[in-house]
């Protein structure tokens, strides 16, 4: 996966609030959305996302991650 895709998965989490609806949205499976987020978080050495069994949520290295990738 490369990383622009990655992102743009990324900032579709972050707009949703939801795994499920940005798979549904861009068309990819909730399996390629999660390992997209794997990726980036391990490239990045960071966690991006804070999740829930109800929810997403950015972290502070999401939220500044998410201003870069909107740039």
């Amino acid at each position: 996966m490369d990383r622009i895709t990655a992102m743009r998965v990324f900032a579709q989490v972050a707009a949703n609030g939801s795994f499920s609806a940005t798979a549904d949205q861009l068309e990819l499976s909730r399996a390629m959305v999660t390992r997209c987020i794997s990726e980036l978080e391990d490239w990045l050495d960071a966690r991006l996302l804070q999740r829930t069994t109800r929810k997403v949520s950015l972290t502070d290295a999401g939220e500044q991650f998410l201003l870069r990738c909107q740039q």
